[in-house]
């Protein structure tokens, strides 16, 4: 899951979250690496300038194949500069 806002900074920025309903320090921490390494792979070409971008971690995240993973990201990241960008107008 993702969510996105603007900042007033020229470059976008990223954080990540995991709450203890994922699971125990071990399982939300390689979830948030997971989560880490998916976004330095599609945001620098995908990301907007001006965005902030807070990628939660779910359950599933910490079994999944990796193409879904980046699949689902991707999706995600897509779906909400969309959105940013039709508020703007």
């Amino acid at each position: 899951m993702a969510q996105a806002g603007r900042n007033a900074s020229g470059i976008f920025r990223v954080g990540f979250t995991a709450s203890k309903k994922v699971g125990n320090a071990v399982v939300r921490n390689r979830c948030k690496r997971r989560m880490r390494a998916v976004a330095d792979l599609i945001l620098p070409k995908n990301g907007v300038i001006g965005l902030d971008y807070v990628f939660i971690a779910k359950k599933p995240i910490f079994n999944a194949n990796w193409n879904i993973i980046v699949g689902s990201a991707l999706k995600a990241v897509g779906f909400l500069n969309n959105k940013i960008q039709k508020c703007k107008s």
